[in-house]
């Protein structure tokens, strides 16, 4: 008596496939044939090797265009060397786009510190570097903290999403509690560090919108006919 190695149902010895399931029935006693075996032989690339792939083409496509910018600037310096602005932007788009497919799982806290890692180091070589070599007081004065407080509330919202699954009102929410805060930071920083002036007042206007926003998300997160008007309506 035998059995079904897929569905366990009682098989007749005459079988050569499971009459429920159409499992072929292999008797470790016979030779087996290679219409009897039930093994695939489709090879099954895992999904992080194809992503791997893409990202070592996507690598390539970014850096011969490179390499050629860099070689014909090194050749012809009329313009001086423009070439490394197209390689910090092509880096920049690097480390922001390509990177996180080279790691084996996602990792969003190695993937902040990379980003933020990259947008500074963006800004100061693209800004300080090239246009504002004799002032550079500004990056620091104004830059890297908008920077730094930009990276600082997406850190605090990663950790809030973590703890649980949240709603899309929520998160809605959140987010524009984010740019409400960084828009206030951002007009003190740049009207009072770098004396640009109605910085904040801009930054005010924005905040303002945001808090319009906010009250709305919050009344709708409360009311449960408007949430499922607008999850029927914008398919949310």
């Amino acid at each position: 008596m035998s059995y079904c190695v897929n569905c366990g149902v009682e098989l007749d010895e005459s079988a050569k496939k499971c009459a429920l399931c159409d499992t072929p029935v292999i008797n470790p006693k016979k030779p087996v044939s290679e219409e009897q075996t039930p093994f695939s032989k489709i090879e099954h690339i895992p999904a992080s090797l194809n992503h791997r792939f893409i990202a070592y083409i996507i690598s390539v496509a970014l850096f011969i265009p490179n390499i050629v910018c860099f070689l014909s600037n090194a050749v012809f310096r009329s313009g001086g060397f423009w070439s490394l602005y197209v390689n910090a932007t092509s880096f920049l788009v690097w480390v922001l786009l390509v990177f996180p497919f080279f790691t084996k799982k996602l990792r969003p806290y190695l993937m902040w510190f990379v980003d933020t890692i990259g947008v500074a180091f963006y800004v100061y070589f693209f800004f300080v570097l090239g246009f504002e070599k004799e002032n550079s007081g500004w990056y620091y004065n104004c830059a890297l903290p908008i920077i730094l407080t930009a990276s600082f509330l997406i850190l605090i919202f990663m950790l809030w999403l973590k703890r649980k699954n949240r709603h899309w009102v929520l998160k809605s929410t959140a987010v524009m509690i984010i740019i409400a805060v960084l828009s206030l930071v951002s007009g003190c920083v740049i009207e009072y560090a770098a004396s640009i002036p109605h910085a904040f007042d801009v930054a005010v206007i924005i905040f303002v919108s945001c808090f319009i926003a906010i009250v709305f998300l919050i009344y709708c997160y409360r009311s449960k006919h408007m949430r499922r008007w607008l999850e029927r309506k914008f398919f949310i």
